[in-house]
């Protein structure tokens, strides 16, 4: 008890001494990576990537969440809007106590940061797609919020759905088919804490949906979503921006193993199973928040994926620094967000931030070759 109540106070004694962790400097930008954009073909799909919104104001609007509006907004039958889960901070929707028949202000507080990120969908009439992270599992279920907005998508008549989501059934990875892509949608942080029978469920699951969609699609583009990604360079990954967070996973570690980071032993199971599974498809996207930057990894041994994603900077007060490794192509600890366009010439990346009306980043993923 003395050996926790000292860690507890050298915690609080460095982090207090710390400062917001969000990274001034300039982006990173891979030398070898080609940024010139030319030939842009017609519009086929739309995929607009935020993640880690759960502390986000309604009024006024939250900034990374005006400008997905606005982005939206342009071509909004050809645009979906995926939402990188722990859409809820602390502890995910809020739940009542047993004798409680309204919620009190500080849980409406905390729903209306959902509310906030469902005004993309309601603004700009563009489809959501919500995916849950672990924050969002600390409620113990998410049947609540998934039930919000479901609720609230009928009463403002929006198309927006808490995914993988089914009422009393597990929450297997579920696929949406668009123009030129396939949105393959996982819950990381319930496979990250099922038993191994339900995680093997899941990845047979996940393998038949993609057989199935190939077959059926055999030219989109595979873009997975879930919260947990494969790879990072920030907090998660290892680095570290500030004494003060690199203290505070040591001793979180001396009294419960931490699952949240890549380095885990069950989270590296995770990243093997759905590497294997999703092995014999070329054109693949895996895109992810729970680190609080936006970061674009290439991977040029032609493994699977293709390319890395984290999106998890919507918003200013939970930004993380960011390093960079031999697969970074773009890195930025800045609020904003990542856009990929199918095009009928090829897939192109944007990275926009709340500071500039253009983009910060774009470069081509893919690109067909006219003859």
């Amino acid at each position: 008890m003395k050996f926790r109540l000292s860690c507890i106070i050298i915690l609080l004694s460095l982090t207090a001494c710390t400062t917001n962790s969000s990274n001034s400097h300039p982006p990173y930008v891979n030398a070898n990576t080609f940024t010139q954009i030319n030939d842009i073909g017609a519009l086929k799909q739309r995929i607009i990537l935020l993640g880690d919104a759960g502390l986000s104001n309604i009024t006024p609007l939250q900034a990374s969440l005006e400008k997905a509006v606005e982005r939206a907004k342009l071509s909004p039958d050809k645009t979906s809007v995926i939402l990188l889960g722990d859409n809820i901070y602390p502890s995910g929707f809020p739940n009542k106590e047993p004798q409680q028949k309204a919620f009190n202000t500080k849980q409406l507080k905390h729903i209306a940061y959902l509310e906030a990120q469902l005004q993309i969908a309601k603004q700009s009439r563009a489809e959501m797609f919500i995916v849950p992270g672990n924050h969002d599992w600390y409620a113990t279920q998410v049947d609540s919020q998934a039930s919000y907005i479901e609720n609230y998508a009928i009463e403002h008549q929006l198309t927006a759905q808490f995914i993988p989501y089914q009422v009393n059934e597990l929450p297997l990875p579920q696929m949406v088919n668009r123009n030129g892509i396939s949105l393959v949608f996982i819950d990381s942080m319930w496979l990250l804490k099922t038993n191994e029978e339900n995680f093997q469920k899941a990845i047979h699951h996940l393998n038949s949906l993609l057989k199935s969609s190939v077959e059926q699609f055999p030219d989109n583009i595979i873009l997975l979503a879930a919260h947990h990604p494969m790879e990072t360079m920030g907090p998660h990954g290892g680095y570290y921006s500030r004494f003060g967070h690199q203290t505070y996973e040591a001793i979180v570690q001396l009294f419960s193993p931490n699952h949240q980071d890549i380095s885990s032993e069950k989270y590296q199971k995770l990243i093997k199973h759905i590497k294997t599974t999703i092995s014999p498809y070329q054109r693949t996207i895996f895109a992810a928040g729970h680190d609080h930057s936006l970061q674009v990894f290439k991977d040029d041994t032609q493994s699977i994926p293709r390319y890395n994603l984290v999106s998890g900077a919507a918003n200013t007060k939970k930004l993380t620094g960011v390093s960079h490794n031999k697969n970074t192509e773009f890195a930025l600890s800045q609020e904003g967000f990542i856009e990929i366009d199918v095009l009928d010439n090829g897939a192109v990346l944007k990275v926009f931030d709340i500071k500039h009306t253009n983009p910060v980043h774009q470069q081509w993923l893919w690109q067909t070759v006219k003859n």
